[in-house]
C-alpha cells in the first residue's frame, strides 16, 4: 500500500509538471484530459491489475525513456543475482530531460522477474512478494544528446545501436560487464533520427531515417559511411523496417507515403500514397512473408498484402490518438501490439476478426481487440516484446514510468495459429 501511495504521488507531481509550461506560457495540450481525470483511471487501472495481469510492475524514473529494449537472460554479469524464486533481467533505457539537464544517457535497468514467468513455476503469493521487481539502474552511457530509439543486435545482444536527435547512429560494443568497448560513429543524416532497424538476414546492416528524407543503409564492419542512401520520400522518415527476407525493407512517412524496397536487385517494389493519413510506425509478419501492417497518426492501424496494396485485408480501431509503435509478436503469428500517446499498449487478435459480440462486447471494443494495458498516465513512447517470455511486454511512457506486464492466459487464450496464405488471397 505504501508503494502504491508513493507512486501515486509521483504521478501527480509529474502530472501537473507536464500540464504546466515551465515557462509560464499557455498549454497548447488544455484541451486535453484532466489530470485528475487521467489518475482516476490510474487507481481503477491499479485496483483491477490482480483480474488482469499475472504479473506487472511499475518503476518511476527520473526523465522520461523514448526507446526500451529487453534483453536476453545471459548477456550480462549482474551484481544482483538470481534466486530461488527470481530471475534477473535486462533492459536498455534512454532519458529525454528536455534540455533541463546538461547531460543525456543511455542505460541499461536491471529487474528481477519471477520465476513463474521465466520458468513457469508455480509459485504461491508469499514466495511473489520475496521478489523486488524495482527496476534499477545497472549502467549509464553520456550522450550528446537525448536519444530517440535503441534496438539490440539481434543475433549478439551485446551489441546495440541508437540514433539521436541530431541524426546520428551509434553502434556500441559492450562487455559482460555492461563496459563500453567500442563506439562506431554512423554520420549522415543532418536532422532528428527516427527509423532504426537491423538486418534480421544479414546481421552486420542495419537502416535509419530521419527528418530530412533519407535512408541509410550501413554495415558498420565495413565503413562508417552508408553503403546507400535513399531519398524516396519528401519529407520526415518516421520508420523503416527490413522485412523477414533478404534485401527487402520498408519505409513509411510523413509524405503519406509506402516505398517497399529490394536492394538484392535494386528496384523499388512499392511507393504507394495513402489518402488516409501518414504512418509512424509499420511491421513486417515474421511468419508471413505477405503480410505488413502500419500505425497511423489517425490512431488507426491498417493491415496489407504487399501483393494487393491496392485493397487493404482490415483495419483495427481502438486508440484515440496517434499510434507511436506497432510489433508483431514474435511468439504468435496471430498477435500485433500497438502502442499511442492515448496512454495504451493494445494487444490484437488477428484470428478473432468478424468474430459475433453480444451489445455489451461491443461496449468493450472490436472482437480482435484481447487486451488494453491502460497503466501509464502519460502518451506511449516505446514497448517490446520479451524476445525469451511469452506475452511478456515493457512499455515506457511521458510519464517516466516504465512498466513490465504479462496478461493472465485466460485473457489472451493464445492460439499458436500460422497465417498461412489462404488468410491473406
Amino acid at each position: 500500500m505504501e508503494e502504491s501511495a508513493a507512486m501515486e504521488a509521483k504521478l501527480t507531481e509529474t502530472l501537473l509538471n507536464m500540464a504546466v509550461p515551465q515557462d509560464g506560457s499557455e498549454n497548447p495540450d488544455s484541451d486535453e484530459e484532466s489530470t485528475e481525470t487521467i489518475l482516476q483511471e490510474y487507481k481503477l487501472w491499479r485496483k483491477n491489475c490482480t483480474y488482469m495481469y499475472a504479473f506487472v510492475c511499475e518503476t518511476a524514473l527520473n526523465w522520461p525513456s523514448l526507446s526500451i529494449q529487453m534483453v536476453k537472460s545471459g548477456t550480462f554479469i549482474n551484481k544482483t543475482k538470481d534466486s530461488k524464486f527470481a530471475a534477473v533481467r535486462n533492459l536498455l533505457l534512454t532519458t529525454y530531460s528536455s534540455g533541463e539537464e546538461e547531460k543525456e544517457y543511455l542505460k541499461i535497468g536491471s529487474i528481477q522477474l519471477p520465476k513463474s514467468l521465466t520458468e513457469s513455476m508455480n509459485m504461491t503469493a508469499e514466495e511473489l512478494e520475496t521478489v523486488d521487481s524495482r527496476l534499477k539502474i545497472s549502467k549509464k552511457y553520456e550522450q550528446a544528446v537525448e536519444i530517440n530509439k535503441t534496438r539490440l543486435h539481434p543475433e549478439n545482444h551485446l551489441i546495440n545501436a541508437t540514433i539521436n536527435a541530431n541524426g546520428d547512429v551509434h553502434v556500441y560494443h559492450l562487455d559482460e560487464k555492461m563496459s563500453l568497448v567500442k563506439d562506431y560513429p554512423l554520420l549522415h543524416h543532418k536532422k532528428n533520427g527516427f527509423g532504426l532497424c537491423w538486418d534480421p538476414v544479414n546481421h552486420n546492416r542495419l537502416l535509419s531515417s530521419s527528418e530530412d528524407g533519407s535512408v541509410a543503409l550501413w554495415d558498420y564492419t565495413e565503413s562508417t559511411s552508408p553503403l546507400r542512401v535513399f531519398t524516396d520520400h519528401d519529407g520526415y522518415v518516421n520508420d523503416v523496417r527490413f522485412a523477414f527476407e533478404d534485401g527487402i525493407f520498408g519505409s513509411v512517412g510523413e509524405d503519406q507515403r509506402f516505398v517497399l524496397r529490394d536492394l538484392k536487385n535494386d528496384k523499388v517494389l512499392i511507393n504507394q500514397t495513402f489518402k488516409e493519413t501518414s504512418f509512424n510506425s509499420l511491421t513486417f509478419s515474421p511468419f508471413n512473408k505477405h503480410l505488413v501492417a502500419f500505425g497511423g497518426d489517425n490512431s488507426t492501424i491498417y493491415i496489407y498484402d504487399i501483393r494487393q496494396m491496392d485493397t487493404c485485408l482490415h483495419v483495427l480501431t481502438g486508440h484515440i490518438k496517434s499510434i507511436t509503435n506497432i510489433e508483431w509478436d514474435p511468439f504468435h503469428p496471430h498477435i500485433i501490439a500497438s502502442s499511442s500517446l492515448d496512454r495504451r499498449v493494445i494487444l490484437w487478435d488477428l484470428t478473432k476478426i468478424g468474430e459475433e459480440q453480444t451489445a455489451e462486447e461491443v461496449e468493450d471494443g472490436v472482437p480482435e481487440l484481447v487486451m488494453m494495458h491502460g497503466g501509464h498516465t502519460g502518451g506511449v513512447n516505446d514497448f517490446c516484446f520479451s524476445p525469451e517470455i511469452e506475452w511478456c511486454i515493457a512499455s515506457c511512457s511521458d510519464d517516466n514510468i516504465v512498466h513490465i506486464w504479462q496478461p493472465k492466459r485466460d485473457i489472451v487464450d493464445p492460439k499458436d495459429l500460422v497465417i498461412d496464405d489462404s488468410l491473406v488471397e
